[in-house]
């Protein structure tokens, strides 16, 4: 205690001296102690373009025996080490990182203190404006510090550092500089500062590997999608489709099947370029309500055909060129287009990294076949669906039980229908509709609707299906939220998204997360289905400022804005801003995340536990 007690004294005693200057210092620092500590600049760029960012460092030499206090310290009356910035005209900062401290023990010092020593790095991202000055320019980094050995302190000092600059134009080309400084630096929880020349995962394996490898690795990844939800609407719609087909031979099942994924990837694969060239949101296709009304009437149709109205064919003069059995094939292509269409919202890290390397390759050949393939590894597993789903009507003694799956198919295609109008029709419209189809639906095919069989298997799931449809649609329309009832459901207390807002929160010294959705997104209402509104998420929430920035309108002025401002490429994207105002690059989410990783990437801004709560 005594010597907690003489460590306050001693650094109230050096606040008092501080008014009096260097002449105490000095007396205080004997002269081989002069200067304990040293710092150079750096910048990581032989010249910045006009609307691009550099990295800066700060390299700090403390000479021994000395020590500095970290950025962060442990106990509030020691003096953090930390460097600001001058900059000139048309350069902003974007962040500052600094390096873990180092525990240790001082003699002064009751408990542990987090200390540097030896050589250190504090580094920084700027940005330049797009009509910033050229030519030679400065940037001033100050460093304010108080030096400690094991047995006192000195007076807190401060080293101006120069860091020369030159802003050139962005057709000039550009080379990496220091390379042995910034290689052993961590800037990642600096917003994106993608330096000229560094390359994304693809670049770098198709560089390395060749470009065989890269399309393997981007099919790789996009077998993987099919782990994200954004799969869900896919499966019922492929299942239905070919499981309600005529009768006919595996291999001509197998090869429609085919042809439904090759139409699914064409799509896919023409709205990657689309959004990777024109720097739309990928996606955004299921915005547009027209689209979702084609979308949903192709749904109708299908549905119609299922339950007997008519039997889909091509126009006559199609088929006069196509013959008979390609009729199917087209069919099945052209269901595959729309299939692309929702296929669309299905992205993650992989996709984004493809989108940005496409953009840059400035190639459409190149662009269109890593997406084609990406979609091919996305479409594959629903090969498998499909030719599983067609075997069902060539199975032996398909009689009215038959034509009663085909009917529950289309009760499938009717909901689904439904579900591609949830944008337009709003949440309350959609639960009402969707209730009704299951209703009328699971009263027609469990009473209503002949389906003569032997089977006590077959009568049993009947009956259980007019039960449990009815029971569930009511359930979807009197739920609260939906028609008849209130929305109580919990969740996180989403603040809508303003710069204002933002603006703010960052002032007040609070950590803040936005998150950045769409009505279209089905990731987005799974992430508030599943882990905005578990309770430990909501009590974690409150230690920091939640913003919700809506994209549905992604044309408006507004909402390019804000993509422009956080490099927003797809839907969900999670983003996590800490204390300083800095976004953690390292945390952003751009798929679905559960509770448990929610919470690991939260607590990386406010400090605390997985476990939630204020801070």
């Amino acid at each position: 205690m005594m010597k907690r007690f003489s460590a306050v004294l001693l650094a109230l005693a050096v606040s008092a001296l501080q008014p009096f200057t260097d002449a105490r210092a000095i007396d205080l620092a004997p002269d081989p102690f002069a200067e304990p500590v040293t710092a150079s600049g750096f910048v990581s760029l032989s010249n910045v373009p006009q609307g691009g960012n550099a990295q800066l460092a700060v390299e700090v030499q403390i000479r021994e025996p000395w020590h500095v206090n970290a950025h962060k310290v442990t106990e509030d009356f020691l003096v953090p080490t930390e460097v600001t910035f001058e900059l000139p005209p048309g350069m902003t900062l974007r962040g500052t990182v600094y390096p873990a401290g180092v525990s240790m023990k001082l003699d002064f010092s009751e408990s542990p203190l987090l200390l540097y020593e030896g050589t250190v790095r504090i580094g920084a991202v700027v940005d330049v404006a797009a009509d910033a000055a050229l030519g030679e320019t400065t940037v001033v980094a100050r460093v304010t510090y108080q030096a400690c050995d094991n047995e006192k302190c000195l007076l807190p000092q401060t080293i101006d550092v120069e860091i020369p600059v030159r802003i050139s134009s962005p057709r000039e080309s550009v080379d990496l500089a220091n390379t042995e400084v910034f290689d052993r630096m961590d800037f990642s929880s600096i917003a994106s500062a993608t330096q000229p020349g560094e390359k994304n995962a693809l670049q770098s394996a198709i560089a390395r590997r060749g470009l065989l490898f890269g399309y393997i690795l981007v099919f790789l990844g996009g077998l993987a999608l099919n782990l994200t939800p954004c799969v869900y609407p896919m499966i019922p719609i492929t299942v239905s489709y070919f499981g309600g087909q005529s009768r006919g031979r595996g291999s001509r099942t197998m090869l429609l099947a085919v042809l439904y994924l090759l139409g699914m990837a064409t799509m896919y694969s023409a709205l990657g370029l689309v959004a990777a060239f024109t720097g739309s949101l990928f996606g955004s296709a299921l915005q547009n309500p027209l689209v979702l009304v084609v979308v949903a009437l192709v749904m109708v149709g299908l549905a119609m055909s299922m339950f007997g109205f008519y039997e889909i064919r091509v126009p006559m003069r199609l088929a006069g060129v196509a013959g008979t059995a390609k009729q199917g094939a087209l069919g099945s292509f052209l269901m595959g287009l729309t299939v692309g269409i929702v296929a669309a919202p299905c992205i993650g890290p992989f996709v984004l990294g493809l989108l940005t390397f496409v953009g840059e390759s400035g190639s459409l050949f190149l662009g269109f076949s890593l997406f084609f393939v990406l979609a091919l590894g996305l479409g594959l597993p629903f090969v498998v669906l499909a030719v599983a789903s067609g075997n069902i009507a060539r199975l032996p003694k398909s009689g009215e039980w038959m034509e009663w799956i085909r009917k529950l198919f289309g009760v499938v295609l009717l909901a689904m229908a439904v579900y591609f109008l949830r944008p337009v029709a709003g949440d309350s419209l959609y639960f009402g509709l969707l209730g009704a189809v299951l209703v009328i639906g699971g009263v027609l095919l469990g009473f209503m609707v002949r389906a003569r069989s032997t089977s006590i298997f077959f009568n049993a799931f009947r009956r259980f299906v007019g039960v449990a449809m009815p029971l569930y649609g009511l359930y979807l329309i009197l739920a609260p939220g939906n028609i008849l009832g209130r929305s109580d459901q919990p969740g996180i207390a989403w603040i809508p998204y303003t710069e204002s807002a933002l603006a703010e929160a960052i002032g007040n010294g609070q950590p803040v997360v936005i998150d950045f959705s769409a009505d279209w997104c089905l990731p987005c209402k799974e992430l508030e289905h599943q882990t905005f509104n578990q309770p430990e998420v909501i009590e974690a929430a409150r230690g920091v400022v939640p913003l919700k920035a809506d994209l549905t309108e992604h044309g408006s002025a507004d909402v390019r804005a804000v993509r422009e401002k956080f490099d927003i490429r797809g839907v969900p994207t999670i983003v996590f801003i800490d204390a300083r105002g800095a976004e953690r690059d390292d945390l952003r989410a751009v798929e679905f995340i559960d509770k448990k990783e929610f919470l690991e990437r939260l607590s990386g801004i406010t400090g605390s536990a997985a476990q939630g709560g204020e801070r």
